[in-house]
């Protein structure tokens, strides 16, 4: 069967396999030199030279082989059953995963050998063979593994095309070099499409059994179905992708529970795998040698990986702001793994690219979509009111500087979502501020409106308020999130929880004065403000309450503990503040203490009712419907549900009354992100 001649040449291992052991000669050589000279020929540095020598550093001593890592030469065309060919197929997978897991390209997609050798096993240039092995046919070779190997690559390439776009970030997020290898980059992806239809073909019309027929079809479709996948505008053309993410997921699922035969330990498909690839590749930073994992756990990524691709499919039919934020930072909140970095790019090149928000709408439509999700007013209501009220005709330059500065904000905000955490974290510290600076512009413009009725006073006084809830919610992350990312010492975690209640309490304040502005509950943003009032106030219970039980953790001076807090909240200390409306609740370590104070010599007060109360909320809403947010309802009640798992065991922990507080122990609660990834557990 004849390939394609585009693929002629390309992939070939830099200096090829031809080696002759030149060792007597260089030693002949060394005679004539002088002490401390060094001869070095162009391309070949003083690094190349040490990593021949064992240093004890695996990174460093690339070059250097052991007797033990020695292996028979690699020959591309040696017979293989068609058993082997599906355990290399299986590798060819487990190779992927491990790139979009973070590993570099030589460490895991390079490390089969296959992929530097296919025009050695491109069939158009080889000549017959009369006496094949009928067991071996030389074609599951040239045909099979060639399509699959030319598969793999071009899934490489479109998934290395979307993590270029800086979405995500080299060497941060994944590993972009690619060792001077061709990924097909100038091969269209239908020719590679239809070189695994023609597999597949070739693969039904033999003489092999109908198991090796339909395990050998199996995987050549799946990575047909995930090529498919890579292809897909889900903008244009949303029905084919979901047909595809059910082709793969069903494909996978029979490969998953079809009967893997065991190979034995001489099997030659073990040489196509070479983990010490990254010596004969230019690299440009030392390479550790690392396993691939096992098939069973290559399943189980493939698996959460299609998942995951499933789920972007639901957010481009979900066009609403509230369901993009929580399904970005529910996924946080129930602690879950990072999505890979091409699936976490790609969300945020369909949220926003070329000037559109999901492939459709002008950037004008995020403002429309803020206001009327966060306080319940469509713009034209807003607009109206405003013109209404305006002593004189409003400059359009205000609205349109106020309309940039949202977009500038909700844009970076909803992508923010899929960075990864540390650098989500950074970005939102910065976004307070620019939260804040909307508020005060809004704040400033409002004020110069004089409304001719309550109602358009009502309307007026809550579009201000709609950038001050976002930038509540903003500060609570950046205070959550060190909790998830451990960057608390002890003596940090009493004051966090207590600037953290000091933040709901304003936020709930805000709410309050909403929801008897906000137009009725069947608008969706009422009902989420009436959600989030019960859920502020349970978390604000929970908080309050662990400030009393981690007071002791504070044991350094007060000096010390200043300076603390002035580094870790630098954030809400930015100069940028001065010039706008104070930033409420306002960083004042120096009111902690009389607080503090105040709620421990509360005679009343029960840490375990506490937790009781907060627990009892949690539940009744996790029991509430939650319809507004689609899909993602069901992570928000996992999410209630955790917490009032929580709450529970706290409960359990806590002293009835402030008198019992000398007996608690702290060394019985640990804080384990894992388990929940703000709150304490109690130590079994």
């Amino acid at each position: 069967m004849s390939g394609h001649p585009a693929f002629d040449d390309w992939c070939d291992i830099p200096g090829g396999d031809g080696f002759t052991d030149v060792t007597d000669e260089f030693a002949a050589g060394a005679h004539d030199m002088e002490p401390e000279e060094v001869l070095l020929m162009d391309g070949f540095t003083l690094m190349d030279a040490m990593s021949a020598f064992e240093i004890g550093e695996p990174r460093l001593d690339s070059g250097m082989i052991l007797e033990e890592q020695r292996r028979p030469p690699f020959d591309p065309l040696t017979p293989l059953l068609p058993e082997e060919v599906c355990w290399i197929m299986d590798r060819a997978f487990a190779c992927e995963m491990e790139w979009h897991a973070g590993k570099t390209l030589s460490q895991s997609v390079f490390t089969l050998l296959f992929v530097h050798h296919l025009p050695d096993i491109n069939p158009e240039y080889l000549p017959s063979e009369n006496l094949e092995d009928p067991m071996r046919p030389r074609w599951l070779i040239t045909i099979v593994v060639r399509a699959a190997m030319l598969g793999l690559l071009k899934c490489c390439d479109f998934a290395w095309r979307e993590l270029s776009k800086n979405k995500v970030h080299d060497v941060e997020d994944w590993q972009g070099e690619k060792c001077d290898v061709s990924m097909l980059e100038g091969i269209n992806a239908e020719v590679v499409s239809r070189i695994l239809d023609m597999a597949c073909d070739w693969v039904r019309q033999s003489d092999l059994s109908e198991t090796q027929v339909t395990a050998l079809c199996d995987r050549l479709l799946l990575r047909k179905a995930i090529l498919q996948l890579y292809r897909s505008n889900l903008l244009q053309d949303v029905d084919s992708f979901r047909y595809d993410i059910a082709a793969s997921l069903g494909l996978l699922h029979r490969i998953r529970n079809s009967d893997q035969v065991p190979l034995p330990p001489d099997s030659p498909a073990y040489l196509a795998m070479d983990p010490y690839i990254a010596r004969r590749l230019p690299n440009f930073m030392p390479i550790r040698v690392t396993d691939l994992p096992s098939q069973d756990m290559t399943w189980k990524a493939l698996d959460a990986y299609l998942e995951y691709w499933q789920e972007v499919g639901r957010l481009i039919t979900s066009p609403s702001l509230v369901k993009w934020e929580n399904a970005g930072s529910l996924r946080f909140a129930l602690n879950r793994s990072v999505a890979p970095p091409y699936l976490r790019s790609l969300t945020q090149t369909l949220y926003y690219d070329k000037n559109l928000v999901l492939g459709t709408h002008p950037p004008g439509w995020l403002v429309e979509q803020f206001f009327k999700e966060t306080i319940g007013f469509s713009y034209d209501i807003i607009l109206r009111a405003l013109q209404e009220s305006a002593p004189e005709p409003q400059l359009a330059s205000m609205r349109d500087a106020i309309e940039l500065r949202i977009t500038k904000i909700m844009i970076p905000h909803i992508r923010s979502n899929w960075f990864n955490p540390p650098r989500r974290r950074r970005y939102l510290m910065k976004e307070v501020l620019q939260w804040h600076t909307l508020y005060d512009c809004l704040i400033k413009d409002v004020a110069e409106h004089n409304p001719p009725s309550e109602t358009t006073g009502r309307v007026i006084s809550a579009v201000p308020k709609a950038a001050l809830l976002w930038r509540l919610s903003a500060s609570r992350e950046v205070i959550l999130s060190g909790f998830q990312q451990e960057l608390y010492a002890p003596e940090e975690r009493p004051i966090a929880y207590w600037y953290l209640s000091r933040i709901l309490d304003v936020h709930i304040e805000c709410i309050e004065g909403l929801l008897p502005i906000v137009p009725s509950a069947l608008y969706p943003a009422h009902r989420e403000l009436l959600f989030q009032a019960e859920h502020l106030t349970a978390l604000q219970i929970i908080f309050t309450t662990l400030v009393a039980l981690t007071a002791d953790y504070i044991v350094s001076p007060w000096s010390r503990i200043s300076l603390n807090f002035l580094r870790r909240y630098k954030w809400v200390f930015h100069p940028g503040f001065d010039k706008l409306v104070p930033a409420e609740p306002i960083p004042d370590l120096l009111t902690f203490p009389s607080a503090l104070k105040s709620l421990l010599q509360d005679e009343l007060y029960s840490p375990a009712a506490s937790f009781q109360l907060a627990r009892d909320i949690l539940r009744r809403l996790s029991e509430s419907p939650h319809d507004w947010l689609g899909y993602w309802a069901a992570d928000r009640v996992k999410y209630l549900r955790a917490l009032t798992s929580a709450c529970d065991g706290l409960k359990c922990v806590s002293p009835d009354t402030l008198a019992e507080l000398s007996t608690f122990q702290l060394s019985g609660l640990r804080w384990a992100p894992e388990v929940h990834p703000w709150l304490p557990t109690p130590v079994s």
